[in-house]
């Protein structure tokens, strides 16, 4: 695995070790280009676990309305969200 593109601290780590206790897996093997659907197997109902368990690590809430379906396409493009939400 190509270590560059795993996150690594802050909001990114977070978020990559909330996936990685849901799957049971290493950190380690999940990037920003790994896919909820495709690669993890996630379903709808798993995201808003995922959803659930990173709003009470990061202590705030999403605002529901600005979560676009392109925000769960990867790790990044979550990361990316989450990111955006915890500035606002």
């Amino acid at each position: 695995m190509d270590t560059a593109h795993t996150p690594a601290g802050g909001v990114a780590g977070d978020l990559v070790g909330a996936i990685a206790d849901m799957l049971d897996r290493e950190p380690a093997s999940i990037s920003r280009e790994t896919r909820f659907f495709d690669d993890l197997g996630f379903d709808s109902t798993s995201i808003l676990v995922l959803l659930t368990q990173i709003e009470t690590r990061l202590s705030f809430e999403f605002d529901p309305d600005e979560l676009e379906p392109q925000d769960l396409e990867t790790v990044g493009s979550l990361i990316s969200f989450v990111e955006r939400q915890a500035v606002s």
